[in-house]
């Protein structure tokens, strides 16, 4: 399941990415105009993108740190997506993506718990 959650980020985030690097006027009504915060935003869209790949590969590998690892990346997107809620509101269709990687992490974790 944790390989699972980690292939949706890449499904979410290396189009997203792709389209914020190559036409960037074309979201400007969802993430607002281009400026330097919108860059910084695809810049940790792109980091995340790139550590799900990694992670993918370590826990193929069975590393020992990489279900730790994977839990760490989990916990600062259930973090700051849920930070999304209250500050940009649930109008949003970012806002709603990120509560559904949420669930779904938060779903990934239960079913590492409970498997123990």
């Amino acid at each position: 399941m944790l390989i699972a959650t980690l292939f949706l980020n890449l499904l979410i985030l290396v189009p997203l990415v792709w389209v914020l690097l190559s036409a960037p006027g074309s979201l400007d009504r969802v993430f607002g105009a281009q400026s330097d915060a919108r860059d910084i935003l695809t810049c940790v869209y792109a980091s995340i993108a790139l550590v799900s790949a990694g992670l993918i590969a370590a826990l193929w590998r069975d590393l020992e740190w990489a279900v730790p690892a994977t839990l760490a990346l989990f916990a600062v997107q259930i973090s700051y997506k849920s930070a999304t809620l209250i500050l940009v509101g649930l109008q949003s269709p970012i806002v709603q993506t990120n509560l559904l990687v949420v669930v779904v992490q938060m779903i990934a974790i239960a079913t590492l718990i409970l498997r123990g």
